[in-house]
């Protein structure tokens, strides 16, 4: 679950939701922000995003990225699906149970219907 606070990552390190959220309202040191600075200029689509976050008001900006992951959540967390079981349907039962009926007496007439 401590991944899905990550808002960025990759192979050689990972950038927490908060030091970014930190960096956009400027709130970092001069050696935090030159090292968010330093892995964002390693990154391409990442610096792309920031650039774009930067246009949003510093109060928006938590509430647009707390939204992208919600939505990102629902849809990378399965959703358990009900399967209907068989049991539960009697008409289904005895459906199953009538064709099986009709295909042995199918075999059945033609095996006697070939014997002639």
């Amino acid at each position: 679950m401590s991944d899905l606070k990550d808002i960025l990552q990759d192979g050689k390190g990972k950038l927490p939701e908060d030091k970014l959220l930190a960096y956009l309202e400027g709130r970092l040191s001069p050696e935090e922000q030159h090292e968010v600075e330093q892995w964002l200029g390693d990154e391409g689509m990442e610096s792309d995003a920031v650039e774009g976050l930067k246009n949003i008001q510093p109060a928006e900006t938590r509430d647009s990225v707390d939204r992208i992951n919600h939505a990102l959540r629902r849809q990378l967390i399965p959703k358990k699906k009900k399967r209907r079981q068989i049991k539960d349907n009697p008409w289904a039962m005895q459906a199953v149970v009538i064709i099986l009926l009709l295909i042995i007496l199918a075999y059945i007439v033609i095996r006697i219907a070939t014997k002639k």
